[in-house]
C-alpha cells in the first residue's frame, strides 16, 4: 500500500500543478470541435465535411480520407501529447531530490528502487490517462459522426501511452542525473529528435559518413534507447497502411519489444544510481 500511496500522491501532485489538466482542456476543446464540425458529406459517400467545407481527397487511392484524417491526427496529436507530457511530469524526478523533500520521502518503510519506480509510475499514468482519454473522445466521435469506428485508432492511444512510458525511462535518468528540471526538458526534446533520425539512419546519418564503426554505433545508439518513431510509425499502421515507403504498412511489434528491453535498463540504471547517492 505504501508503493500505491506514493503512486497516488504523485498524480495528485501532477494535478496540483494544473500542466495535465490545461492539457486535458485543450484536448476537450478539440474534442467538440469534432463533435459541432465533423459530418459526411451528402454528395460524395467518400468525402467528409468540416464546419461546411468538403475534403475529399487523400493521398492515394488505397486510403480514405477519414483513414488518412485518422492517421495524421493520430501522427500530431501522439506526438505533441508526448512531447508536451514532458513539461507536465519532467519536474517530478529533480523535485523528489530536493533537500528537505527527499529525506521524509527516504524516511518511509519503501526502499529507493520502489520509490523511484512508484514516483515513475504516477507520471507515466497521468500523461497515459491523458492520452487514452483523448483517444477514447476522438474514436467515440468519429464513430458516432462519421459511422467509421477504427478500432485500430483506438488501440493507438493505448500504444502511445506505452510509448510514453518507455520514453519517461530516460527522462528519469536525466532527471536523477543533473536534478534540473529545464535541463531533462531540453534533453528530452533533443532525445525526441535524435529517435527520429535513428528511425532513418540507414537513409540520412548513415550517409554523413562512410565508417562501419560509425554505423555500428549508430545501430547500438538505435537498439539501447526506446524506439519512439519506430512505435508511432506502427501504430499508424493499425489504423491504415500510409502509400509511403518508409511507413511500415502492417503492425509491428519489434520497436515495442526493443523498447522496452531498453527501457527496463535505463530504468536499473536510475535505481542503481538512486541506490549509490548520499541524502
Amino acid at each position: 500500500m505504501r508503493f500505491i500511496g506514493m503512486v497516488r500522491y504523485t498524480l495528485n501532485e501532477t494535478l496540483r500543478k494544473g500542466t495535465l489538466l490545461f492539457y486535458a482542456a485543450i484536448g476537450f476543446i478539440i474534442v467538440l470541435f469534432f463533435a459541432f464540425g465533423l459530418s459526411r458529406s451528402p454528395s460524395s459517400p467518400n468525402a467528409i465535411m468540416i464546419f461546411g467545407r468538403q475534403f475529399t481527397e487523400s493521398p492515394s487511392e488505397s486510403i480514405s480520407i477519414i483513414d488518412f484524417f485518422l492517421v495524421m491526427l493520430h501522427r500530431q496529436a501522439s506526438s505533441s501529447m508526448l512531447l508536451f507530457g514532458v513539461f507536465g511530469v519532467a519536474g517530478l524526478i529533480p523535485s523528489l531530490l530536493e533537500k528537505g523533500t527527499i529525506e521524509i520521502f527516504l524516511s518511509k518503510p519503501l526502499n529507493r528502487s520502489l520509490l523511484l519506480f512508484a514516483r515513475s509510475l504516477g507520471a507515466t499514468l497521468a500523461i497515459a490517462m491523458n492520452i487514452i482519454g483523448f483517444t477514447f473522445a476522438v474514436w467515440l466521435v468519429i464513430g458516432l459522426r462519421l459511422g467509421d469506428w477504427n478500432w485500430g485508432f483506438l488501440w493507438s492511444g493505448f500504444l502511445s501511452a506505452y510509448s510514453f512510458a518507455c520514453f519517461f525511462s530516460i527522462i528519469t535518468f536525466i532527471g536523477l542525473t543533473t536534478r534540473s528540471t529545464g535541463i531533462s526538458v531540453m534533453l528530452a526534446f533533443m532525445f525526441a529528435l535524435i529517435s527520429t533520425g535513428l528511425e532513418l539512419r540507414e537513409t540520412g546519418l548513415y550517409l554523413l559518413w562512410e565508417n562501419g564503426l560509425y554505423h555500428r554505433m549508430l545501430d547500438v545508439l538505435y537498439y539501447c534507447t526506446p524506439q519512439l518513431e519506430g512505435m508511432s510509425r506502427s501504430a499508424t499502421a493499425m489504423i491504415a497502411a500510409l502509400p509511403i515507403s518508409t511507413f511500415p504498412t502492417q503492425f509491428q511489434v519489434a520497436p515495442f519489444v526493443f523498447s522496452l528491453a531498453s527501457s527496463i535498463g535505463w530504468y536499473g540504471l536510475s535505481a542503481w544510481y538512486f541506490s549509490r547517492q548520499d541524502f
